[in-house]
């Protein structure tokens, strides 16, 4: 699954035109903007699982996450605490915060507290669809161990891994 593929089942969610509501903003800056901030958000992931400091306290973070009903992306826009997403993409992202928001500003043509009020809107949910996948992964694996299996899914995270990821993610 492509980018593209990702980008049209937001659309027809209405989960970016929800977005782009919310902040007043038109819904391309919007897709550019979620397009350049949701493999980093990811990558971010992927940081905390790699770190042996960090890794137990995600795990539980996804595990909290995974409760919340992100079937309908839409309604899980709209409801979206974007003060704990702020705190999530502080944890992913850390000081590269910034540099993030302003690489994704110049691809969006969005002020940086715009672009930064998407990924406090994003990071919630990315984080309920990503423990909601490794609980039903678990369920499936032999060994039954979250934490593999959520290491496994981000292992590695290439820019086709994103994408694919993030696909698995939105369904």
């Amino acid at each position: 699954m492509d980018m593209e593929t990702i980008m049209k089942m937001m659309l027809q969610s209405g989960a970016l035109d929800q977005v782009s509501g919310m902040l007043g903003v038109d819904g391309k800056s919007a897709e550019s903007a979620i397009e350049y901030v949701m493999p980093m958000l990811l990558q971010g992931m992927q940081g905390q699982m790699k770190n042996e400091e960090t890794k137990y306290g995600f795990m539980q973070a996804l595990n909290d996450h995974s409760k919340q009903d992100t079937r309908d992306l839409r309604k899980a826009v709209k409801d979206a605490d974007v003060d704990d997403g702020a705190k999530i993409v502080k944890h992913l992202l850390g000081a590269q915060e910034e540099e993030v928001a302003a690489k994704a500003t110049k691809k969006s043509g969005l002020d940086t507290k715009t672009i930064l009020k998407i990924m406090a809107i994003l990071a919630p949910i990315l984080m309920s669809k990503m423990g909601q996948t490794a609980k039903t992964e678990t369920a499936r694996s032999s060994s039954g161990d979250m934490m593999k299996v959520v290491g496994g899914l981000l292992d590695g995270v290439d820019a086709k891994d994103v994408v694919n990821i993030l696909g698995m993610l939105m369904k």
